[in-house]
């Protein structure tokens, strides 16, 4: 059984499509009970299998509730809810940074911390959650959404390693596609060159079986994918005599010099390390 949050529109709907499609068995979720029969109904027209869920994306309890009175196991976890409140920072409300910052990361903690015990039990699982380019980059008028898409990218990675002795398997995916969210900023070209269907079979492959993956964060569109992940400058070893703040503005912009060499760092371990000069 897979469960999809958010499948009543746009990305989650075209999984949850496709998800039936390879013959799974699937929970459509949405917050609004017609959106959610819609979806159900076009799996069931094309001879698939579905049932429908409705809650609050927030309500993790209810929605593994729900998927598990169905089909008493869940096999893998795609967290596709969300929302956006756009503005500029210095006019955005405590309402919309909480509201947004608690649909996406609360939402992607409540579905996957109700649903973590079942998957431990069973010692099998797969979770994708969502996170975004805005969660590395940032982009204008998102400090919330952006805030709460690395959040998740630091969830993913570390359920990654608490998951794996049991057999669980986490990562994220940062999609890039035409949906209703992003129609009112992407352009024609954006619009006919990214569609939700080049996304889906990456979700699929990070959800499926055979995927041994953990912790990856890959980010997709239009057919194209890549995994991202941190990069170190080479970094400047002061001399902590003599250390001062204006030592360090001195230097400052030789801490960001990636030209004369650079790692990868992939886990706090390395970062302890590397300030010790191990």
């Amino acid at each position: 059984m897979v469960v999809v949050t958010g499948a009543g529109r746009g990305l989650g709907r075209r999984y949850a499509l496709d998800f039936a499609a390879a013959g799974a068995f699937v929970v459509v979720h949405a917050r609004r009970a017609d959106a959610a029969r819609e979806v159900v109904a076009e799996i069931g027209h094309r001879g698939g299998h579905a049932v429908p869920v409705v809650a609050d994306a927030r309500d993790g309890a209810a929605i593994v509730a729900g998927a598990l009175a169905e089909g008493g196991r869940i096999d893998a976890l795609v967290v596709n809810a969300g929302a956006v409140r756009d503005r500029s920072f210095g006019r955005m409300t405590a309402d919309e940074w909480h509201e947004v910052v608690d649909v996406h990361l609360g939402g992607a903690y409540a579905v996957t911390a109700a649903a973590w015990p079942h998957l431990c039990t069973q010692r099998y699982g797969r979770i994708v959650l969502t996170t975004s380019g805005a969660g590395m980059h940032g982009n204008f008028g998102q400090a919330n959404y952006a805030a709460a898409k690395a959040g998740i990218i630091a969830l993913a990675k570390t359920l990654a390693i608490e998951g794996a002795r049991f057999g669980i398997g986490v990562n994220a995916v940062a999609p890039m596609a035409h949906t209703g969210m992003t129609d009112g900023v992407f352009d024609d070209d954006l619009r006919a060159g990214l569609p939700a269907e080049s996304v889906s079979p990456f979700v699929l492959a990070l959800a499926h079986p055979a995927c041994t993956r953990g912790g990856a964060v890959l980010e997709t569109g239009g057919g194209w994918a890549a995994e991202l992940r941190w990069e170190r400058a080479a970094g400047v070893r002061f001399d902590t005599g003599t250390l001062t703040p204006a030592a360090v503005l001195a230097d400052l912009e030789r801490l960001g010099d990636f030209t004369t060499g650079s790692t990868h760092p992939a886990t706090t371990a390395d970062c302890l390390d590397v300030a010790l000069g191990r």
